[in-house]
């Protein structure tokens, strides 16, 4: 963007070197180019845009330097330096050349002397300081007396001094202007210290953005869509994992944070789910060079079984106030040049860099927040624990219905309950803020940064320190980022990126099914039992668990949380490199070498004294995991026949991935309390090695015509090590081109900008593991007779002629800008199609084998984005942005295997499937309802009186087809009010938590019958009447039954969120001068503030409480209860 060259370059010019002049040799060859113009009638600013276009240079000024007036412009074949001097001297302006951009500004007035007889009418000196959006010194703004001549500009820290004449002061208005933001008037009154903060305007016809490869270009050039956050966006209402903040933000982008507690992983799809069996997230990059995202021990599955523990993702590990931006490449050729993992996006980011500065400048970003539970459960309170409609009259009782409510009536009585003692017979509605602690979050960074032209730096440091809800559980994160630029001489130039993460989480809780889950009892315990009689979940003498329920595997919560163990470290090195060699001013090679490794230890105690295991159960972890890319580029970029502009890449990558994994797994510690693999009776190893590779070429050119035509074509070729040599290639090409309409045509005055755009690409993927394709064994523990013997390890037949999966996508799409840039529309549309999927089917068990991988899957996903954006008002001190996001994606499964009509994706805890289906869309979710005849009359085993189960049959879908999001910023002097509410539609989700509440007799909908019995009607199985009353004693085996009918308890996932609110306050730092502060801001942030609309049946759950970030979504299951946060953050600048 224009604005941030010139306040980038300016800033050097004036704190750090003279720019280069005329005599400087670049800038002489930049200057000696000839210019043949010819233009009529016409201001000064249009000339310069033609000379843009027919040179390699960039002008960069504030546009009121010069006037409306109109002139005509004529040149034969003359240097660009006579050119300059001719439009510009009389308008008093000069310039400067860095490099292939010059700036241009006022030259410096005479000085006036007075004569001696005349006295100087006393003045006032105003002095204060300009920044932008982030509080940071603007160079080169212009500082202007309204009505008149008379102004300055600010300097390098944004620091400006003027001086008013004391009779006009109290009058004065000073305008402050810049390019690419709102100017701004202000009153000067008494005030001799007078700073203002510039707001950015509409984006920026010019505005740049980061696309693939890293490469910066002007949006307004591309043909597919990018959509652009700064840093800024996620450093205030903070998530975790940050790729959970990009919710509500952007078109076309589902992002689901997971219902595991602090440190947890996220899911995010771009334009829908691009493969049946595969990864379906997108490929994250940062500085252009590709990350690892996988989740350590691959993250929490559907079933919920054993210890289903989110360990976090790879993006969870980036600190936001490293970040410069996020970039999300939607559109097909941009990720095509990333190859095989872009097939579902890419997504972009860019950390800061260090600058040239005088000293060392300090940024501090202090957050703390603090969260509580954002959905109680509202049960049923008229009737308690028991069974039968009777209360527990004994120990045992009281023990068999610590988890049923189907006693009598609540009287507050004293009545016996699983600790042995006597309690109100009365409602216990705060069991789950009684067992549940206020979450705290923690969050300190600094960044350090520095340097002169040559070389600079950034550090930055990071402290995470959370404590979940959960009692005993915590998660602490540790980042150091070190960034390194040198400069050396004119041509070579090197930057280096290094990070460590250190990661510790301390008693992950498990998430899904009962077992070790500590969230079971808290919302199935008897709705008389106040939770805290469970505490401390053992018994002080024996150490034994202190049992609730009938099931001993359903764990005392206080017992997992006070007894468990489940631990783990990891240690993480993000390092990245690159070198730059300009072989002459137009073309340049890069060289870059990236590693992502960590290290990770876990260790799981499942304790002596348990009560569903008494002797314990153990089960360790050490992974390691590395990836490494090395990558080459050549870029050249000229001019033909003066308006055609030319731009070309080549390349070529090297990508290496290295998985290694040993997992002890044992039970029975054979001396108690003793928790260690070395104490175990039975014990396994299973050590996992995966290596893999993936090398490429590619190359793109890219065409402009007169800045207002552009083509762009690129290719990939990729061979990918997991495949067999004879068919592990394919090439990814794609074609693109944007029109902008407003520069090739005369539109209405009112249509500021106006764009449209439309490309073909092709990405595909191999979606198998590492020797997959291939038959493979693994040792046998224990061997045979004491010799070591092998057996097959995977019951899946092996296919070595599997091919990459194909994605084919078309994009079409407009940009608008009106009323001055005040309103603007983006729209897209968009056709994604996946071809030889690779995909999973079964076979006949007489083969040996119970399932082969096919190249027979095909996907499609079409769809709608549209963002539109407004400022409704910008009048002196208050200003009003707004933008709304909405997306639709259509999927459907168009081909599986000959004779396959449904894949199995993934199954819910206690039913709910979810599972891909022929000519239906994405990720469908299926279930069992009461069998019903043609008039809808339910039918009934007249043996059992029980309502038939009808068939399997699918209910909805798990994923949201809609997604949209409205952010709203007003700005008010010093004070600004950030919100954003987001909503998702069009899915359902199976609960397991509703299923098992309502087998036990809580929500409200079991209420019928509870003193009268409940009588049923409908029609038996041969169409005759059935009319059966199910006694009151028999009311909680009806209802149990009903579990069976898994549809019962699907609920409708629509919701609107108030997702974020940010109150912020910019400190008057000019009168605070004694602290040196540059700026400073304190804000009130909350995140997942209240659900404004869901589902009336669901008075139970959040609709956002999905605990596994599979493609098996719309699942349900006892995962971490999710919360909503309020608190403080403090952001100042040195």
């Amino acid at each position: 963007m224009r604005v941030a060259l010139y306040q980038s370059l300016l800033s050097l010019f004036i704190i750090l070197t003279p720019l280069a002049h005329a005599h400087d040799v670049r800038g002489q060859k930049v200057l000696e180019q000839k210019v043949t113009l010819l233009l009529t009638n016409v201001d000064v600013e249009k000339a310069l845009e033609k000379i843009e276009k027919m040179t390699k240079v960039k002008f960069m000024y504030n546009p009121q330097v010069f006037s409306n007036q109109k002139y005509t412009f004529r040149f034969q074949d003359e240097a660009l330096s006579g050119v300059l001097e001719k439009i510009l001297t009389p308008h008093k302006v000069v310039y400067e050349v860095v490099q292939d951009k010059i700036i241009l500004k006022r030259a410096p007035g005479p000085v006036e002397v007075a004569p001696a007889s005349v006295k100087e009418a006393p003045k006032r000196n105003v002095t204060g300081k300009v920044s932008d959006e982030n509080g940071v010194g603007l160079p080169g703004v212009s500082v202007l007396v309204k009505g008149t001549q008379r102004g300055t500009s600010s300097d390098a820290e944004g620091q400006y001094k003027l001086e008013i004449p004391d009779a006009e002061v109290q009058t004065a208005v000073l305008i402050f202007s810049f390019v690419g933001y709102t100017s701004k008037e202000v009153t000067v009154g008494n005030q001799t210290t007078l700073s203002v903060q510039l707001a950015p305007e509409a984006k920026s016809l010019n505005e740049v953005v980061v696309t693939a490869l890293g490469i910066a270009r002007e949006k307004k050039a591309l043909a597919y869509s990018v959509s652009e956050v700064k840093g800024s966006e996620f450093t205030q209402a903070r998530e975790n994992n940050v790729a959970n903040a990009l919710t509500g933000k952007i078109a076309g982008v589902n992002a689901t944070g997971m219902a595991t507690g602090p440190g947890g992983s996220s899911r995010i799809i771009i334009r829908g789910n691009g493969s049946l069996n595969g990864n379906n997230q997108p490929l994250y990059v940062i500085n252009g060079m590709p990350m690892d995202n996988s989740i350590p021990g691959g993250g929490t599955a559907s079933d919920g079984n054993g210890m289903n523990v989110d360990r976090g993702d790879g993006i969870g590990g980036i600190n936001p106030d490293d970040i410069e931006s996020i970039s999300v490449l939607k559109g097909g050729p941009a990720a095509a040049l990333y190859g095989a993992r872009a097939s579902n996006g890419v997504i972009l980011i860019t950390t800061k860099k260090g600058r040239g500065q005088k000293g060392i400048g300090v940024e501090i970003n202090s957050n703390t927040t603090f969260e509580d539970i954002a959905v109680i459960p509202n049960w049923q309170y008229e009737f308690g624990q028991g069974l039968d409609g009777k209360k527990p009259t004994t120990l045992t009782e009281a023990k068999s219905t610590g988890r049923l409510s189907y006693g009598a009536r609540m009287d507050g009585q004293p009545t016996i309950q699983v600790d042995g003692q006597l309690h109100p017979y009365s409602p216990q509605k705060d069991n789950l803020k009684n067992f549940y602690r206020t979450g705290s979050n923690y969050i300190n960074s600094v960044a350090f940064t520095g340097g002169n032209e040559s070389v600079n730096f950034r550090l930055g440091l990071n402290n995470t320190s959370s404590n979940s809800i959960v009692p005993n559980s915590s998660f602490t994160r540790r980042i150091a980022n070190l960034n390194l630029n040198a400069f050396l001489g004119k041509k070579l130039s090197i930057e280096t990126v290094f990070q460590y993460n250190l990661e510790e989480g301390k008693n992950r809780p498990k998430v899904g099914y009962a077992d070790m889950n500590p969230h079971w009892a808290t919302y199935l315990v008897a709705n008389v039992v106040d939770i805290r009689s469970l505490s401390p979940g053992y018994d002080p003498l024996t150490g034994k668990e202190v049992e609730w329920n009938p099931v001993p595997a359903a764990p005392n919560p206080y017992f997992v949380v006070n007894k468990f163990k489940n631990d783990d470290t990891k240690n993480r090195f993000l390092s990245q490199g690159s070198i730059r060699y300009d072989i002459l001013d137009n073309l340049y090679l890069k060289g870059s070498v990236s590693q992502d490794y960590y290290s990770f230890s876990s260790e799981y105690v499942q304790p002596t004294n348990n009560a569903y295991q008494p002797l314990g159960t153990y089960e360790a972890r050490k992974t390691t995991s590395s990836e490494t890319n090395g990558m080459l580029t050549l870029n050249y970029n000229t001019t033909f026949f003066k308006e055609l502009s030319f731009t070309a890449m080549l390349g070529a990558n090297s990508q290496r991935a290295i998985y290694d994994q040993t997992v002890i797994a044992g039970s029975e510690f054979t001396v108690p309390y003793f928790y260690s693999y070395t104490n175990l009776a039975a014990s396994t190893t299973t050590p996992t090695y995966l290596k893999s590779a993936i090398n490429s070429v590619f190359g793109s050119v890219d065409f402009g015509y007169k800045g207002l035509a552009y083509l762009t074509v690129s290719g990939r070729q990729d061979w990918f090590s997991v495949l067999n040599p004879k068919s592990n290639s394919i090439f990814y090409p794609s074609i693109g081109g944007s029109l902008i309409l407003s520069d090739a045509f005369r539109l209405p005055k009112a249509i500021s900008f106006a764009k449209l755009r439309a490309s073909w690409a092709q990405v595909g993927g191999a979606t198998v593991n590492a020797y997959q394709i291939y038959q493979y064994y693994s040792m046998q523990q224990g061997g045979h007779n004491g010799r070591p013997v092998q057996v097959l390890s995977s019951s899946q037949v092996p296919n070595p002629d599997l091919k990459p999966l194909t994605s084919t996508t078309y994009e079409g799409g407009l940009e608008a800008k009106f009323l001055n840039n005040r309103l603007g529309i983006d729209l897209t549309f968009y056709n994604r199609k996946t071809t030889d999927d690779i995909v999973t089917s079964n076979i006949a068990l007489s083969s040996g084998y119970t399932s082969a991988l096919l190249n027979v899957g095909e996907l499609s996903n079409k769809g709608v984005e549209l963002l539109l954006t407004g400022t409704p008002v910008a009048k002196g001190a208050f200003g009003w942005d707004v933008s709304f996001n909405m997306a639709y994606n259509k999927s459907k499964i168009e081909r599986l295997a000959e004779g396959l009509t449904g894949i199995d994706v993934g199954s819910g805890v206690g039913g709910g499937l979810v599972r891909n289906v022929l000519n239906r869309p994405y990720g469908t979710v299926w279930g069992y309802q009461k069998k019903t005849d043609a008039n809808g009359n339910v039918v009934f085993n007249t043996a059992s009186g029980y309502a038939v189960r009808g068939d399997l049959q699918e209910i909805g879908q798990g994923t949201p087809p809609l997604t949209m999001g409205i952010t709203n910023n007003f700005r008010y002097k010093n004070f600004s009010l950030n919100f954003l509410i987001d909503g998702k539609f069009g899915s359902i989700v199976y609960s397991n938590l509703y299923q098992y509440a309502y087998r036990f007799g809580l929500p409200q909908e079991t209420l019928p019958g509870r003193e009268t019995g409940v009588t049923v009607t409908g029609v038996t199985p041969e169409g005759n009447p059935f009319t059966k009353t199910w006694k009151k004693e028999e009311v909680d085996t009806y209802y149990d039954n009903d579990k069976n009918y898994t549809a019962m308890f699907m609920f409708n996932n629509d919701f609107v969120k108030l997702r974020q609110v940010v109150l912020s306050y910019n400190l008057p730092v000019s009168k605070l001068s004694f602290l040196k502060l540059q700026s400073a801001s304190i804000s009130f942030v909350a995140r997942n503030l209240a659900i404004l609309y869901k589902d009336k049946k669901n008075q139970y759950f959040d609709p956002e409480s999905g605990y596994t970030s599979t493609n098996a979504q719309g699942l349900e299951a006892f995962g971490v209860p999710r919360t909503r946060s309020l608190g403080v953050n403090l952001m100042v600048k040195f």
